[in-house]
C-alpha cells in the first residue's frame, strides 16, 4: 500500500473508523472484527489503495486499536470525542493540509465496495463538473438508509433521512449507500458550515443541502450491485459480508483456473495464494498466507492455515497449520501437521501422524499413527506405526536426529536428545535412550544394538559397514 504523499494527482481517501460499533456487543472495536479472515479496516484500506488513493484513517479512542492494521506511512486522525460523520470529516481535513484535488469518503465498514466503484464515482464527479458525488443503490424500501430525491436533471436534489421522510420519500427504493468522492477545496470550505443536530452531532449528509443553496452539482452514481453499500453494524450484517466476499474470492480464483468441487462448502480467505490447475474439494477451509501450488488436490475436508504447499501435492481431510510441504507429498486422511513441520519432496504421511517444528527428507514415509516433534528426519526414511519421539522432559524440547535410509520399526520409542544413524534399525517397541551408530541394528528396552548391517556397495557388489 502507498504512504500518503503530496502528489496534488493522487486522491486522498478519508476513511472513517471511529464508530463505537456498539451493536456488536463486543469489546473488539468494529473495525478490527474479521471478514475473509482480515480486519474490516484491512480490507478497506486495501479497497482505496487498488483505486489509487493514500488514505487519513479517522479513529476515535474507542477504536484505537485499529491502529495496529494501518500500513506504516498512512495518517491516522484521532477523533475525540466522536460527534458524528461530518465531524469526523473535519479531523481528517485537518490531517492532511496538502490535500488537493478529488478525495473520497468511505466508512471504515464498508468491505464489499469495490475499487473500480469508487474510481467510477470519482470520474462521475468530473464529467458532472460537481462538487459532490455520492455513491448510491436500488435497495428497496424496508430499510434505514436515507433516500436519495434527484432534480429534474438527474442530479440529487437532497438526502432525507428516514426519520424525517414523508410516505411518499419513504417509498423511495433509491438510497444512499455512504461513499462519495468531493472536491477537495470546496469539503473544506463546506465543512465548517456543517451544523450539529439536536444529538449533538455533525452529519455528513447534510453537505448536500450546503451544495444545493450554492448552487452546486451533487451528482449520484447508482451501482448494478447494492451488497457494495453494504455497511457492517451486527454481527449478522458480519455474517452476510463474511459470505458475499468468500463467494467474490471463490469466483475469482475460478477465473484464474482453480476448481471447485464445491464452491459453497469451501471457505478461503482473502490472502490465500491459489495456482492454476488446483482443485479443491468440498468441505476445505484454506486460512491466513497460504499458498496453493499447481496441480495440487486439497480435501475433501481439509484445514490448511498459513501453510506453503508445493505442486502435485495431495492433502486429504487433515489438518495443516505453519506448515510447508515442498514438491509431490502426500497427506492424510486425518493426518495432522503443526507449525514449524517442514516435508521435503515425495514425503508419504499417512493417517492419525502428527508433525511439529521438524523436516522430514525427500522421500521418507510415516503411514501410520506416529508423532515427529522436534526432529530432523532424513532421506528415504521408514517411521513405522506407532513411533513417537519423546521431545519433552518437562522442562525443555529435545532434538531427535535420524539419518538417511533408517529404519525405524512400529511402536519405537525415541527419547530425545538422541541420534539414529544412517541406515540403522530399531526393532518392534525398542525404547531408544542412547544414539544408535550406523549401519546398526537396535532392540530391546532399552534399546541395544545386536549387530552391523552390510550396506551394499554403489556397484552392486557388497561392502561391510565401517
Amino acid at each position: 500500500m502507498h504512504p500518503v504523499t503530496e502528489d496534488p494527482s493522487r486522491p486522498t481517501a478519508f476513511v472513517l473508523a471511529a464508530g463505537l460499533g456498539t451493536r456488536m456487543r463486543s469489546r473488539t472495536c468494529k473495525v478490527l472484527h474479521t471478514a475473509a479472515g482480515k480486519p474490516l479496516l484491512s480490507l478497506v484500506l486495501e479497497t482505496v489503495a487498488a483505486a489509487g488513493a493514500d488514505p487519513v484513517v479517522v479513529l476515535s479512542r474507542e477504536s484505537e486499536a485499529a491502529r495496529a492494521v494501518v500500513p506504516e506511512g498512512a495518517r491516522v486522525a484521532l477523533q475525540e470525542p466522536p460527534l458524528g460523520t461530518g465531524d469526523a470529516v473535519r479531523v481528517a481535513l485537518d490531517a492532511a493540509p496538502h490535500a488537493a484535488g478529488r478525495c473520497y469518503v468511505v466508512y471504515g465498514d464498508t468491505v464489499l465496495l469495490r475499487p473500480e466503484t469508487l474510481r467510477r464515482l470519482a470520474a462521475l464527479l468530473d464529467e458532472r463538473r460537481a462538487v459532490l458525488a455520492i455513491l448510491t443503490g436500488i435497495v428497496g424500501t424496508d430499510n434505514a438508509y436515507g433516500r436519495i430525491v434527484r432534480g429534474p436533471g438527474g442530479d440529487v436534489d437532497r438526502i432525507v433521512e428516514v426519520r424525517l421522510a414523508t410516505a411518499a420519500e419513504k417509498a423511495i427504493p433509491e438510497s444512499n449507500f455512504g461513499a462519495y468522492a468531493a472536491a477537495v477545496d470546496w469539503l473544506r470550505s463546506a465543512v465548517p458550515r456543517l451544523r450539529a443536530n439536536e444529538t449533538g452531532e455533525v452529519f455528513l449528509t447534510d453537505l448536500v443541502a450546503v451544495a444545493k443553496r450554492e448552487g452546486r452539482t451533487v451528482a449520484a452514481l447508482c451501482v448494478e450491485d447494492p451488497s457494495e453499500g453494504l455497511g457492517i453494524n451486527t454481527r449478522a450484517d458480519l455474517a452476510v459480508a463474511d459470505g458475499i466476499l468468500r463467494r467474490r474470492i471463490r469466483a475469482g480464483h475460478m477465473e484464474r483456473g482453480v476448481t471447485f468441487v464445491d464452491p459453497d462448502s469451501s471457505l478461503v480467505d482473502a490472502s490465500v495464494e491459489i495456482a492454476p490447475d488446483v482443485t479443491v474439494e468440498r468441505g476445505s477451509v484454506l486460512e491466513g498466507r497460504t499458498r496453493i501450488g499447481t496441480g495440487t488436490r486439497v480435501g475433501p475436508y481439509a484445514i490448511v492455515r498459513d501453510t506453503v504447499v508445493g505442486e502435485r501435492c495431495r492433502v486429504e481431510a487433515s489438518v495443516l497449520e505453519g506448515a510447508t510441504l515442498e514438491d509431490d507429498v502426500r497427506i492424510g486422511p486425518y493426518s495432522h501437521l503443526r507449525p514449524g513441520a517442514y516435508l521435503e519432496r515425495g514425503v508419504e504421511m499417512g493417517n492419525f501422524g502428527e508433525v511439529k517444528a521438524s523436516r522430514l527428507g525427500p522421500g521418507t514415509k510415516m503411514h501410520h499413527f506416529s508423532y515427529v516433534g522436534d526432529a530432523s528426519v532424513g532421506r528415504g526414511v521408514n517411521i513405522g506405526a506407532g513411533t513417537i519421539t519423546l521431545n519433552y522432559d518437562g522442562i525443555r524440547k529435545n532434538r531427535t536426529e535420524i539419518g538417511d535410509d533408517a529404519f525405524i520399526g512400529s511402536d519405537t520409542l525415541l527419547r530425545a536428545p538422541v541420534k539414529v544413524g544412517r541406515g540403522a534399525t530399531t526393532g518392534a517397541g525398542a525404547v531408544v535412550t542412547k544414539d544408535v551408530p550406523e549401519d546398526t541394528v537396535a532392540v530391546g528396552m532399552p534399546a541395544r544394538a545386536i549387530k552391523k548391517l552390510v550396506r551394499p556397495k554403489k556397484d552392486g557388489g557388497q561392502k561391510p559397514s565401517a
